[in-house]
């Protein structure tokens, strides 16, 4: 074989991306002097070069750009478009799949980057892939589940906000499933409930919630919940069963009232007082002549001229205090004074300005003791 054929051979051996310790081995096969190697083998990767500068840079980085275009499209879809969807059901696998795809094109990307250099066509033409380097992408492909997964709670948290639709299930379902760790003590353990219900248009759904673990035992089953759902899916619901989900979703403060909101509720007209309430706390119903509030066990009975607040004693302890630094002054009282058409029992706490008293005082209700604040107009 001429030198000829044997650079020839070299550099089809070249194109095949065969490493240099495989081209010498074929070299020394051939008889060929081993001081002789390096010259054939850089004069076989020049030639290659030049015909790989004339096609491949422009391939190489328009493979690139495809790959770092569908990179953007995977987080687009899984983290902006389908969480706004009503998709909210099938979360966990988008999300595994939204992951698989991006880790998927993000491990191409990377194994493309810098091909169209000549440094490296110099070597070779494409990436040498080996897939099984593909377990590198197991911590990012951890992190971008989550971030996925919370795009996915997130959006359907959203559309639940905007279409929501009160109801009362029934709970006739649920479970606590605990993962044991490997090769390590202890353990997580994830709860949920299935609640049935009934939307406005008659519909019968069952609809499943996660809830922390640690909640799980204070539910059974038959028992009623207040829950909303959302109109353009029902599956996705929510239970109003702590705070931070009731002042999301219903835009309330979710405290406890202050001789302020008592003040206001003074001069509220009576077609706007159930919304003066629920932007305090939520769950208000009126009953005969008061607003109660089973949730935070309290309740409010509105005249022309007196506002009325039951409420668990404790609830109004700082109340003597923030009526004073309002401008209130105390009144001292008696067993037997009465001050306008209130009447003081011994012990009760009195406060007037110049349009309202304030009186504060105590009363056993089935053997719970609870604060009573009236607010009178002068």
């Amino acid at each position: 074989m001429t030198k000829e054929e044997i650079l020839q051979k070299v550099v089809e051996r070249i194109k095949d991306n065969e490493y240099d310790h495989e081209i010498e081995t074929f070299l020394k096969r051939k008889e060929v002097n081993p001081d002789e190697f390096k010259s054939i083998i850089e004069t076989a990767r020049a030639q290659v070069l030049e015909e790989r500068l004339k096609t491949m840079p422009k391939k190489n980085l328009a493979v690139f750009i495809v790959l770092v275009v569908l990179i953007i499209a995977t987080i687009y879809l899984f983290a902006f478009y389908l969480p706004n969807t009503n998709v909210s059901q099938n979360k966990t696998f988008l999300s595994i799949l939204g992951t698989a795809a991006f880790c998927f094109v993000s491990f191409l990307a990377i194994a493309y980057y810098g091909t169209w250099k000549p440094e490296f066509l110099k070597i070779r033409e494409k990436p040498r892939i080996d897939f099984t380097l593909m377990t590198l992408m197991l911590i990012p492909a951890v992190i971008v589940y989550f971030i996925f997964s919370e795009c996915f709670s997130n959006g359907a948290d959203r559309i639940l906000k905007a279409t929501q639709v009160d109801a009362v299930g029934t709970v006739v379902d649920g479970g606590v499933t605990e993962v044991k760790r490997v090769l390590r003590s202890g353990g997580a353990s994830f709860a949920s409930i299935t609640v049935e219900f009934e939307t406005k248009e008659g519909k019968t759904v069952r609809a499943t919630e996660d809830i922390s673990s640690y909640r799980f035992k204070d539910f059974y089953l038959g028992q009623q919940l207040n829950i909303v759902y959302s109109s353009e899916d029902p599956s996705n619901i929510d239970l109003l069963i702590d705070d931070e989900s009731i002042k999301e979703l219903k835009n309330t403060q979710q405290r406890d009232f202050t001789p302020n909101d008592l003040l206001t509720l003074m001069t509220t007209k009576k077609e706007n007082i159930k919304a003066t309430l629920e932007n305090i706390s939520f769950g208000w119903e009126q009953k005969s002549d008061a607003w109660m509030n089973e949730k935070n066990n309290t309740a409010v009975m509105i005249t022309d001229n007196e506002v009325r607040l039951i409420t668990t004693f404790g609830k109004a302890h700082s109340y003597p205090e923030t009526i004073e630094k309002m401008g209130f002054k105390k009144i001292e009282t008696s067993k037997e004074k009465k001050v306008d058409k209130m009447e003081i029992l011994f012990g009760d706490k009195l406060y007037e300005n110049d349009k309202y008293y304030f009186q504060i005082k105590t009363l056993i209700s089935g053997g719970q003791q609870m604060s009573v604040v009236l607010v009178n107009k002068k």
